[in-house]
């Protein structure tokens, strides 16, 4: 009971601070809000431009209760990290270790196995929770291999394993909800939070087609071409058009069972 108390309360004070910066920084505008359900869980995939302001406008904008998948490499303090990763804990935001972060006196392999239960359980218990496919935003204080303005990286494809494993612990499907970020910054940063139609696991053939479909639509939420070129047999629902055979490992069928 302590450690609910606890838990509300800090979340309630990131919600509170958020709307703070919000009205002080971030001018905000948001556009598909009625994509996202009102209850059930929901999966929402966001571009990451701002290390910040990314998860204010969130907070801010959607009406639910969110609970956002941090990654806390950058931390490179050990004592540090782990009391970013018991805050996250207390909010019940999944912490993640990057796969291609530092790997110095971080247990990799721990932090996926937790990420990936803890996002489930969420998505279990109808709630809305919120990844940032790219691992990286463009504008970060420590370190960022994006090198241009409007960059988008390839989607990882945790989000897929998370989908998939949270429709087979609850035996129904799970919306795959694609939210794009456009900013401008004169004196004050302008942020547009744009979101499109949910989308399901059971659309699609392969899990490259979903992810790379997903790439697709962000990139268009954002304002953006897409980050890769259309693969060739296409990466169309299953009503239009069979997967590719000679995709990438990656283009594995996606397994519900």
């Amino acid at each position: 009971m302590i450690h609910e108390a606890s838990g509300w309360m800090i979340g309630r004070a990131i919600r509170i601070g958020a709307q703070a910066m919000a009205a002080a920084r971030v001018e905000t505008s948001v556009s598909g809000l009625e994509n996202i359900p009102g209850d059930g869980p929901v999966l929402l995939l966001a571009r990451h431009y701002h290390y910040l302001f990314d998860g204010v406008v969130l907070l801010v904008s959607v009406p639910r209760p969110i609970h956002i998948m941090v990654a806390v490499d950058w931390v490179k303090n050990r004592y540090a990290r782990r009391l970013l990763t018991l805050a996250a804990r207390m909010v019940r935001w999944p912490s993640v270790v990057r796969s291609d972060a530092p790997r110095a006196g971080v247990d990799q392999g721990r932090y996926h196995r937790t990420v990936l239960r803890e996002s489930v359980e969420l998505l279990a218990e109808g709630r809305l929770l919120v990844v940032f496919p790219e691992g990286y935003p463009n504008i970060d204080r420590h370190y960022t291999p994006k090198t241009r303005p409007e960059e988008m990286l390839p989607f990882k494809a945790g989000f897929v394993a998370i989908a998939v494993a949270a429709e087979k612990r609850l035996g129904a499907r799970v919306p795959i909800v694609p939210a794009g970020f456009r900013y401008t910054k004169a004196r004050h940063w302008r942020a547009e939070l744009h979101i499109g139609e949910a989308v399901y696991v059971e659309d699609w053939d392969s899990r490259w087609s979903l992810i790379e479909r997903m790439e697709r639509r962000i990139a268009e939420l954002s304002g953006l071409s897409a980050t890769r070129p259309q693969p060739k047999g296409g990466s169309t629902p299953r009503e239009s058009s069979p997967a590719d055979a000679s995709a990438p490992q990656s283009s594995a069928p996606i397994h519900r069972v």
